[in-house]
């Protein structure tokens, strides 16, 4: 079974319906987990991840992290 890819228009069309429904985004977090069974955990930064393999010039994805400098 292929797994759903969420896009970052998808992710920026969610949280612009919330913020309509009158959620303060500047209060919510962010959390993940791997699977349904898995702890919860606690997203503390995002950035640049992934570019194009052609060209290095076309950014393809972004990471999520926790705690990255540890």
């Amino acid at each position: 079974m292929k797994k759903k890819i969420l896009t970052g228009k998808e992710l920026l069309e969610y949280l612009i319906e919330l913020e309509n429904y009158g959620i303060d985004l500047n209060k919510l977090t962010l959390h993940y987990r791997t699977d349904e069974d898995s702890d919860v955990e606690l997203i503390t930064g995002v950035c640049e991840d992934l570019f194009d393999e052609e060209t290095n010039n076309q950014l393809e994805s972004i990471l999520f992290y926790n705690n990255l400098n540890d």
